[in-house]
């Protein structure tokens, strides 16, 4: 059996705290100091009540940082949505991680009233991917309103220097 080379992997969670919490500044700060040392690029969208992650990347390297974000105390009830092998080119291009806010209910993944998350079936999983892909693009190319987001043409190097920012 071929050992995988690259992997695609979208899961979702529970944030732990408030949106538009600085908590997530954290959150992208690291992805931005270590996913590009291993190769990692991906998007981050998130909801008033849940994160939805895409990563692409090394198959070791993704699964080494889904283990550690499955013991990150910012976020609980992390749901593996998609692991699957994947061409070297990355979707996300050269971002380590981009970031933005998106409505859930867009997708179909808003919570019910009792808090559950709804079952994906697969093609509803792909959708997901999809939306993030083409959202990472757009924001790639015209950006977005909100401050903690990546700008288009902005280099790592810069958008770390301003997420750091007091």
């Amino acid at each position: 059996m071929t050992a995988v080379a690259f992997l695609n992997l979208l899961y979702r969670s529970v944030p732990v705290y408030a949106d538009f919490d600085d908590s997530d500044r954290g959150i992208l700060r690291s992805a931005l100091q270590n996913n590009a040392e291993v190769g990692i690029t991906g998007y981050l969208w998130r909801t008033g009540d849940q994160f939805v992650q895409a990563l692409h990347g090394p198959a070791d390297a993704v699964d080494e940082l889904y283990r550690r974000l499955a013991e990150d105390p910012r976020h609980d009830d992390l749901d593996l949505l998609l692991r699957a092998p994947a061409p070297a080119a990355s979707p996300f291009e050269n971002w380590s991680m981009g970031y933005d806010h998106f409505i859930d209910a867009e997708l179909g993944i808003a919570r019910d009233l009792d808090g559950a998350r709804p079952i994906l079936p697969p093609e509803r999983v792909t959708q997901v991917w999809d939306g993030l892909v083409r959202a990472a693009h757009c924001a790639m190319q015209f950006g977005s309103i909100l401050p903690m987001a990546r700008s288009p043409q902005e280099s790592e190097a810069d958008y770390l220097a301003r997420i750091s920012a007091p």
